[in-house]
């Protein structure tokens, strides 16, 4: 697989989300997203993570890698990261970090209205939870503008996701080495 600029930005923070440290996530991301990195303004990724709940992390890793690597990939991005765990708060130039449990409606809501619906990309990689994935994209999706580009991570049964989400065009990218939890669900908000 080759290993593309963002996969160095990963790699620079410590993020799973490229191949040499966990998934296989920012080649297909570079691919999709290159021609736009001038173009995006927001991001939202759901699930920071730390140490504590990731304990396979690299000894360079940095709480909020993937909104680090994000931030310096979107050259005019603010890039908000949410987490219902403390110790994931940080403050670093272009990012906001907002503490809360995406598991209840009214906190997705709330969330969407604090940080305004002009997101241009949305990743969902929180609760690794099926159930919790749907609830997430269908309160946010009719929430957020056109055009957003909104990825579920570590989707164990993509196909039954993508069943559940026909209100939406959604497509299945898996995992190139076959991996059961390393499949993404892409939908661009029509």
């Amino acid at each position: 697989m080759k290993t593309t600029p963002l996969c160095r930005l990963a790699h620079k923070y410590g993020t799973d989300k490229c191949p040499q440290l966990g998934h296989s996530y920012t080649p297909f991301y570079y691919q999709l997203l290159k021609n736009k990195r001038r173009e995006v303004k927001k991001v939202l990724e759901i699930g920071i993570g730390s140490r504590e709940t990731m304990q396979w992390t690299p000894e360079h890793y940095q709480v909020g890698a993937s909104l680090r690597m994000w931030r310096d990939f979107f050259p005019n991005a603010i890039v908000y990261g949410v987490d219902r765990d403390s110790t994931t708060m940080f403050k670093a130039a272009r990012i906001k970090t907002i503490l809360m449990s995406t598991t209840r409606v009214a906190n997705l809501q709330k969330l969407i209205d604090d940080i305004g619906p002009d997101i241009d990309l949305l990743v969902d990689d929180g609760p690794h939870n099926e159930r919790f994935q749907l609830q997430t994209a269908r309160t946010i999706i009719p929430l957020i503008k056109k055009s957003c580009l909104y990825i579920i991570e570590d989707v164990t049964r993509p196909e039954t996701v993508k069943e559940q989400l026909t209100e939406f065009d959604c497509r299945i990218v898996k995992s190139p080495d076959g991996r059961r939890q390393d499949n993404l669900v892409v939908i661009e908000k029509q």
